[in-house]
């Protein structure tokens, strides 16, 4: 999730605007789709095509009176509802790749670095002559290439270009050298010596010093909160297209990679507090340092903020130990400790943990339960209402403010309660992340609904849990926000204003919206509703079957558009006619033809 701010912005014109409108694949023993192990190679899924440029503006973008073209798709039988809730997500047998890192935090120069001994195994059909990987850290040498706005950041961000030395091929133990490409230094090539042969084995070495901006961020530092995300160079995943390397985008997220193992150690000057993907296992004191060992299983980055003027609380949420991290500065700032409704940050504190307390049991109901041990909470200055990474979130500390409006009136023993409008939604929307694209994972930026809009469904969900736990039969509460009611998708009249803006189809890429704005609206807004209509035809019970089902099939693996609509068409069958107007309305299926047999 990214650009929050502007989402609520825009979310006020929408309604304005919406209420003028009256794929199957081998299963091991989980039902995870199976990749090949370093004994098996995958069956090739085609001739790598053309990659690393920007799609662009689509061409042939439907006009108010079309609707986007869709395949047929072949009849399925229906299958039952599955019957289980809080259902397991286990982890897959196969092995993964292993990361292990040694790093240290060096708060003088402002860098995060040490020494990286990737394991992996060439898991495709295809002889890898060479190595790919995506160094975003070396986006922040200036304003554009991190995409920011210059008129919000007048000052230097202080980033760099990530320095890489001693990359060593450990098969026979040669020095590798690499390239960065000249328009994107996060695209880093290494030529192999020798190719790595399809099921084979490597370990990849390498040391690497990446410079932590100054800004408020999902990466950067910012009035005492280091935000160390995205700062390692990771391989970048290989698909049917070969090596994924699109362009860095700001709004929204571009991150795709393989689920891997890791086991990490952080060295951080003494007295500061981690909070980090994984689990910690040791903690060890060396003088004017502290060493924090953690383990991390089947999570697809590793990531960690580091203070030493965090306050933590802590709390457990059906076996799940979810770690809140704060600063200080806070609770001693004047208007944190002392505004309108005493100390406003101990009150937002509990106000999300006790959203995330509710969210996992909600998505745990619905998705499947998490399958992690933790979950870290973080609350500092970011550009963004939220961001996500594999078992920790950052909210941003200004959807901690709460806002006293005209209708609030005192309670019975004279006060007035807080109403924060948008922080339980934004904590919701952030842990919905770990499903979407944590366990499944997909090429966000090539088709962010399957990341975003799942994921802002996920918030009627959280939602609708809320009001059934006061009253089990009460009316869904997003039905008249998001409801056929307001404005049905089924219904190509309708959907003028999506067309003429080329929002539709809404599994396009990030690429082909005409602005940020219209990605905005289509994949945040939009397909949100289209997803919630799906429910409101299918059955709430009966949608969250497909959702489960299709987190089973594709836990850990990264999933396409197909993936999704033949779970969903697998269940539901394909002959409910208002369901298949709405899709093909919404959705352009030969998309899903071309990608399977690209």
């Amino acid at each position: 999730m990214k650009r929050m701010k502007r989402i609520l912005c825009l979310l006020l014109a929408c309604v304005m605007v919406f209420g003028l409108a009256a794929c199957a694949k081998d299963e091991d023993n989980s039902g995870a789709k199976k990749r090949a192990t370093p004994t098996e190679a995958v069956t090739p899924g085609g001739e790598p095509g053309k990659q690393g440029e920007d799609p662009g503006t689509p061409t042939n973008e439907p006009t108010p009176t079309e609707i986007p073209a869709t395949s047929t798709p072949t009849p399925l039988p229906t299958i039952a509802p599955w019957p289980e809730e809080n259902c397991e997500i286990r982890f897959p047998d196969r092995e993964l790749y292993h990361y292990d890192m040694d790093l240290k935090l060096n708060t003088k120069d402002q860098t995060v670095g040490g020494h990286v001994e990737f394991t992996f195994y060439n898991d495709t059909s295809e002889s890898w002559s060479e190595l790919c990987l995506r160094d975003y850290s070396s986006h922040f040498t200036d304003i554009k290439t991190a995409g920011y706005d210059p008129e919000m950041y007048k000052t230097e961000i202080n980033g760099a270009v990530t320095e890489i030395i001693n990359v060593l091929d450990g098969r026979d133990g040669r020095n590798l050298e690499y390239a960065r490409e000249y328009e994107d230094a996060s695209i880093v090539w290494i030529p192999l010596s020798t190719p790595l042969a399809p099921g084979e084995k490597m370990t990849l070495s390498y040391d690497f010093t990446a410079k932590i901006p100054s800004v408020p961020d999902r990466y950067g530092y910012y009035e005492g909160v280091y935000n160390i995300t995205n700062f390692y160079p990771i391989l970048a995943e290989y698909d049917q297209n070969g090596w994924s390397h699109e362009s860095f985008i700001n709004c929204g997220e571009c991150f795709y990679s393989e689920v891997s193992n890791y086991d990490v150690r952080i060295t951080v000057p003494n007295g500061f507090l981690v909070a980090s993907t994984g689990t910690e296992v040791a903690k060890t004191a060396n003088g004017d340092t502290d060493t924090y060992t953690y383990y991390a299983p089947c999570v697809r980055d590793f990531v960690f903020s580091a203070s030493d003027a965090f306050v933590k609380k802590e709390t457990v949420c059906d076996g799940v130990k979810v770690n809140l991290y704060y600063p200080t500065l806070m609770d001693g700032d004047e208007y944190w400790a002392s505004g309108p409704f005493g100390n406003q940050m101990q009150y937002a504190a509990d106000t999300t943990l006790k959203a995330a307390e509710d969210a996992l049991a909600a998505f745990g109901e619905a998705f499947g339960k998490y399958p992690y041990e933790e979950l870290d909470i973080i609350i500092s200055r970011i550009d963004a209402g939220g961001m996500e990474y594999p078992n920790l979130i950052i909210i941003t500390d200004q959807e901690c403010h709460p806002v006293v409006t005209f209708d609030d009136m005192p309670g019975e023993d004279g006060e007035v309660t807080p109403k924060f409008f948008s922080l339980e939604t934004c904590v919701a929307h952030e842990i919905g992340h770990q499903w979407f694209m944590g366990i499944v994972g997909s090429n966000s930026g090539m088709e962010p609904w399957l990341d975003e809009s799942i994921t802002s469904y996920s918030e009627c969900v959280f939602e609708e849990y809320r009001a059934r736990l006061n009253d089990p039969d009460a009316t869904p509460v997003a039905v008249e926000r998001l409801g056929r009611k307001t404005m049905d998708m089924a219904d190509v009249t309708q959907l003028k204003y999506l067309m003429e803006r080329g929002m539709i189809p809404f599994n396009q890429s990030y690429f082909e919206f005409n602005s940020d704005d219209d990605y905005i609206i289509a994949i945040y807004q939009s397909a949100q509703r289209a997803l919630y209509q799906m429910e409101e035809i299918l059955g709430r019970k009966e949608f969250h079957s497909v959702l489960r089902e299709y987190v089973r099939r594709n836990a850990f693996t990264n999933a396409t558009t197909a993936d999704f609509f033949e779970v969903l068409f697998e269940y539901a069958g394909t002959d409910n006619d208002i369901l298949n107007q709405l899709i093909a309305n919404t959705f352009d299926l030969d998309r899903c033809t071309e990608s399977r047999n690209d």
